[in-house]
């Protein structure tokens, strides 16, 4: 090669995008794989625990909140399993 026209290759490369969520190496279902996903579970456990807090416990009241709760982790492993 010329010396005024090498290229190098400086290594500046997109990581690869690493699914959120993935299966379990012990029993069956999917866990976090990164903080992303660390992340929505954290942020549905507190939302779980809120609305149990703020119905007292009553059950209408807390199936109209946690089932929302429950759907949006299964939406969001089902869109980065694309």
């Amino acid at each position: 090669m010329d010396e005024n026209n090498e290229q190098y290759d400086i290594g500046d490369y997109p990581r690869p995008r690493q699914p959120w969520f993935g299966p379990k190496r012990f029993g069956y279902g999917y866990g976090p794989r990164t903080w992303q996903g660390w992340l929505v579970s954290g942020v549905l456990v507190l939302f779980v625990i809120l609305v149990a807090t703020l119905t007292k416990g009553h059950m209408p009241g807390m199936l109209i909140g946690i089932i929302p709760a429950i759907a949006v982790p299964f939406l969001i492993m089902a869109i980065q399993r694309r």
